[in-house]
């Protein structure tokens, strides 16, 4: 089997059975109850009467905005931690096509618009960090300690949590209808916390969905909780100076003299019975953090760029069939950093070959002038907003179609479906054909006209609705229709519906139905509505060139 490590952007390859171990380990070592029943059904409904009765927070015309058509359970995969001893999973569970997913989504935005996270003690990236430190005064009994989270969203309490939440939307003065939609939203989500492996639907008792949209925030809210509560008097008994989060990781500047990590760490893990904290202190003066490596001196800190030992120096090739923008994507990351973290000069210049190294491995051009460092946005500056357009790369032919608009206020954006993550992908779980979404076709057994339809549903539940219609002679679907006209019989699924393309519900979706209807009205064998065909140039040059020679 091939995947992915968890750091360090480099490939796995191990035996299916050791891999499965690893992922049975992570759920024998937790607290998971299994079920050969898949929820998903029973979950898509609850989820649907919630959005209905949802009327304050969700207008009626938009209800099918946040409901997934054609749902199925989350899956799990493991990330291999090769950087840890005895190499065990970050669990990544797929939830993009979970029942509650896009209620999840709603759910953060409206919480975050209504009842702000205070993040008085988090920093948004390293730089915020080292602006910090560069302010912190040093003294030589300080000593430098990273602390964390052990298993962070499984050990969130739920219920203690919901009650911070209704405590802060109503301090936030959120009105008491708004408060009871958010707070059911909240129930519901939390309580679909299960994923599928090997058949067996697996339901974690506590904690929060790994995956969910939601989950960030929810723990966010408990853990901000946790500081505020305590944070202030744990600094003052251990003389902590500086206690900065991220995320799950943390780092603390203490008085060595006054204290140690151990006493530190047993009062931190005294804070709840479901918080356990592991620590790190610094050696030789030293501490690694995100991607710092944090250097004490006897009256300020120094800083250079920190990679794990695990780490491959792989990006995208220069020579790649890739957007040009996605390539040097980590390129433009790798110069910025070096500009923007304000190392000194020796560890400026180890940093500079580093990246030139990596450049040369992967074929790019070693840059002869100094890279310009991009201004960081801030969230106070007014962005102007833009159409934007998708495009799926497949060589220079799309960088010739989207020039065509670069005078034009359209913006491009490109995705790649040659990547290593698509072409090496362990397919755990294989759906079957007509349980997909997406466009399809229905060839009339007899005379092989063609009927082109779309569905955000499964496929067999639209083969039904036809076969419902024909049985029912009903007009309502112009196969049936024409089945009656002509007296053909309608044929099993296998036999006459073709699947065209998967794709989820939305304005693509549709593109491609309207594609492949334009298709078969050109070869005039098409059942669907002539009013709704219209000319179409781009159709027509498609279509002129799928034409063998």
């Amino acid at each position: 089997m091939i995947t992915r490590a968890d750091k360090g952007n480099s490939i796995v390859i191990l035996p299916i059975p050791h891999y499965e171990s690893k992922i049975q380990d992570f759920i024998d070592n937790n607290d998971f109850q299994d079920d050969t029943q898949d929820p998903t059904t029973v979950f898509q409904k609850q989820i649907r009467l919630t959005i209905r009765n949802s009327t304050t927070l969700i207008p009626k015309e938009q209800r099918w905005k946040y409901t997934n058509m054609n749902p199925s359970a989350p899956s799990i995969k493991g990330l291999i931690k090769i950087h840890k001893p005895d190499q065990p999973i970050r669990p990544v569970v797929n939830w993009r096509n979970a029942p509650a997913y896009k209620l999840s989504k709603l759910f953060t935005e409206k919480v975050c618009q209504l009842a702000p996270n205070p993040n008085a003690f988090n920093i948004k990236n390293s730089q915020e960090l080292l602006h910090d430190l560069k302010n912190t005064p040093i003294l030589p009994q300080h000593t430098l300690a990273s602390l964390d989270i052990t298993n962070m969203y499984s050990n969130i309490p739920v219920e203690e949590t919901r009650t911070i939440l209704e405590n802060t939307l109503t301090q936030n003065l959120v009105e008491s209808h708004t408060k009871q939609e958010l707070l059911g939203w909240y129930d519901i989500i939390t309580k679909q916390n299960y994923f599928l492996h090997k058949d067996k639907t697996l339901f974690q008792k506590d904690g929060l969905a790994m995956g969910a949209p939601s989950s960030g925030l929810i723990a966010e809210m408990f853990l901000q909780h946790i500081e505020h509560s305590h944070l202030a008097r744990l600094s003052q008994k251990h003389k902590i100076l500086n206690y900065y989060r991220y995320v799950d990781d943390i780092l603390i500047i203490y008085d060595s003299d006054h204290t140690d990590i151990q006493n530190i760490v047993t009062d931190f893990n005294s804070l709840h019975h479901k918080l356990q904290f592991t620590a790190e202190i610094e050696k030789d003066h030293t501490l690694n953090y995100l991607d710092l490596s944090l250097h004490r001196t006897t009256t300020n800190i120094k800083t250079a760029i920190y990679r794990k030992p695990t780490f491959t120096d792989t990006i995208i090739p220069f020579n790649s069939n890739h957007p040009t923008q996605h390539k040097y994507a980590a390129v433009r990351h790798l110069y910025n950093r070096l500009n923007t973290y304000n190392l000194q000069h020796t560890e400026h210049t180890q940093e500079l070959n580093i990246i030139h190294n990596i450049l040369h491995n992967n074929s790019f051009p070693i840059p002869q002038q100094k890279i310009p460092t991009q201004n960081t946005k801030t969230q106070d500056t007014p962005q102007p907003t833009h159409t934007w357009a998708n495009f799926t790369y497949i060589g220079k032919e799309t960088s010739y179609i989207t020039n065509i608009f670069r005078q034009t206020d359209l913006k491009m954006a490109f995705r790649t479906n040659n990547t290593l993550g698509n072409l090496l992908a362990n397919k755990h779980r294989q759906r079957d054909t007509y349980s997909h979404s997406g466009v399809y076709k229905l060839n009339c057994p007899k005379c092989n006209k063609a009927y082109v339809g779309q569905t955000g549903r499964q496929f067999f539940t639209r083969y039904k609705e036809h076969l419902a219609d024909f049985r029912h002679n009903n007009d309502k679907s112009n196969f049936a229709k024409h089945l009656h006209e002509e007296s053909h019989p309608f044929g099993p699924m296998e036999e006459i519906m073709q699947v065209i393309q998967y794709q989820r519900k939305g304005a693509h979706l549709n593109t491609i139905e309207r594609f492949h209807i334009y298709t078969e009205f050109t070869a005039n064998n098409h059942l669907n509505d002539p009013q709704t065909i219209s000319p179409n140039a781009i159709f027509q040059t498609l279509t002129k060139y799928q034409q063998p020679c």
